[in-house]
């Protein structure tokens, strides 16, 4: 058979067609790949032959069809009886709006065709889809890859093994998740096979609004074959301006919808050189959607819990107060800034590995046995852990520090690790004055911020108004201002104000 089989544009746009539908057959899906392979210049008949498990007489007897008649030679023989009276235009049409969601009743008005011969189609066409062996996903890829995606969650960046192996089962060039925040356009997130996209940054400012796929239902897996032909593909703006840098022409995505006010999109994307995306790759993302959904609300749940976790260490830190989070024999498992600052110093306690430990040998006992004794109270229903100080002297003679431990736990229903929750003062660590804290929270004059201080220690306006200097009338102007920038109107109100805000604010040094 001679090599290089010629194929027109519209041929070729056809071809693809076929092999991607899910509701061709498995042979005709082979036939159609073996002529588009045949196309290739110099394309040999037995490397096709091997590439797509035909025999060498069987690749050239449909080289010889397609050479003849076409593609309408690669359909098999006319069997004998009543001809189909819907054709395969039609079907597959009932075929797309029942995965769009349609029920029978409203695809037999929009078809003009009965609500029975409509059910019978679908049900034909399910079976055939999930009989077809080159459409079949295994169970066991299936499994070891929802395995990957769920272990993935754990890890520093979610999901990138899980991509990257999904990226290698279905042969693509680029794997990705994108997430998008309530009533944003705009993705807040692009998670990758673990190599971020060259284009990554182009993507998200500029050409997010502009990609093939980007108004597709829900849960519906889709190729931008479906929508366009090869010419409407290199013809459009998106595809000329950003895709072609890259070489991508096939693009395979589903939306696997809104889990806690985030969206998210998965993409699967090939080279030009490549083949399009067919059957095989639709069904296993399509058998991933469950899966997915599941695992973008773990994540979204992981990310929102490492927010308050962060900002709680914030608040902490703010105060200057040492955090370490320890198990039950003083290994250390988190530790705040604030912490792992006082720690560094190695001035009175300092960690050997990861264990906390104490110069004097005597208070390093003390403290495993307050670590033991909390730890234990939090699973132990007959043991009650608690809150004990200690003030550790400092080999350089600087003031001592506070420190006490908690039950690193208290509270908790589900508590699956016995800890305790160590706080560590520094009497060193420099502090912000609160006359300074009260004009940087509340836009205080400075004035204003030594009549609020004098007010929160419980001095009358007259004591105030004697120790400033100043007339009763003009405090109480002042104190007019004050409450109407703080939002209060009572000093009772200004008292608890003033102690619970200053103490959210950093430590800092302002001799």
């Amino acid at each position: 058979m001679a090599k290089g089989i010629k194929i027109s544009d519209s041929e070729r746009e056809s071809l693809r067609k076929i092999v991607n539908s899910p509701i061709s057959s498995a042979s005709l899906v082979q036939r159609s790949k073996i002529i588009l392979a045949s196309g290739v210049p110099d394309a040999s008949s037995t490397d096709i032959a091997r590439q797509y498990g035909a025999s060498v007489a069987t690749v050239r007897r449909w080289q010889k069809q397609f050479s003849e008649h076409r593609i309408k030679g690669l359909a098999d023989a006319h069997r004998t009886g009543a001809p189909r009276q819907i054709d395969e235009v039609v079907r597959k049409e009932i075929f797309d709006l029942h995965t769009d969601g349609l029920d029978t009743r409203e695809i037999a008005r929009h078809c003009a065709i009965s609500q029975s011969s409509v059910s019978r189609i679908i049900r034909h066409m399910t079976s055939s889809v999930d009989c077809h062996s080159e459409n079949a996903v295994s169970t066991p890829d299936i499994e070891a890859l929802v395995l990957e995606l769920f272990e993935s969650l754990a890890d520093e960046t979610p999901m990138t093994r899980f991509l990257k192996a999904i990226q290698t089962v279905t042969r693509s060039d680029y794997c990705t998740l994108l997430t998008f925040s309530k009533n944003r356009r705009k993705p807040n997130l692009v998670l990758s096979d673990g190599q971020p996209w060259k284009g990554t940054e182009d993507y998200i400012n500029i050409y997010h609004t502009k990609e093939f796929l980007s108004s597709i239902p829900e849960g519906v897996v889709v190729t931008i074959s479906d929508y366009f032909s090869p010419e409407e593909i290199h013809e459009n703006g998106y595809y000329r301006e950003y895709l072609s840098r890259y070489g991508v022409e096939h693009i395979l995505g589903v939306d696997i919808g809104t889990i806690r006010g985030i969206s998210g999109k998965f993409r699967l994307a090939r080279h030009g050189q490549n083949e399009d995306f067919g059957p095989e790759e639709r069904s296993l993302v399509k058998s991933l959607i469950p899966y997915l959904r599941a695992a973008l609300n773990l994540f979204v749940m992981r990310v929102d819990m490492q927010a308050e976790k962060d900002a709680l260490s914030a608040t902490v830190s703010g105060m200057s107060v040492g955090r370490i989070l320890v198990d039950l024999d003083g290994q250390v498992l988190e530790a705040n800034p604030p912490a792992l600052a006082i720690l560094e110093q190695r001035d009175g306690l300092f960690l050997n590995g990861d264990r906390l430990v104490l110069d004097e040998p005597k208070k390093s006992k003390q403290l495993y046995e307050l670590i033991r004794k909390n730890a234990e109270g939090q699973l132990e229903p007959g043991t009650r852990g608690a809150a004990r100080a200690m003030m550790i002297d400092r080999p350089s003679g600087r003031e001592s520090i506070s420190l006490v431990v908690g039950s690193g736990c208290q509270g908790r229903r589900l508590a699956m690790r016995q800890t305790a929750l160590i706080h560590l003062v520094d009497p060193a660590q420099p502090r912000i004055s609160v006359i300074d804290a009260l004009i940087q929270l509340f836009g205080l004059t400075p004035t204003e911020a030594k009549v609020a201080l004098s007010l929160s220690n419980g001095h009358a306006i007259a004591e105030t108004a004697q120790a400033s200097g100043t007339s009763k009338n003009t405090t109480r102007s002042h104190v007019r201002s004050i409450f109407a920038k703080m939002g209060i109107n009572r000093q009772s109100d200004l008292i608890r104000t003033v102690l619970i805000s200053v103490a959210m604010l950093p430590m800092q040094d302002h001799s």
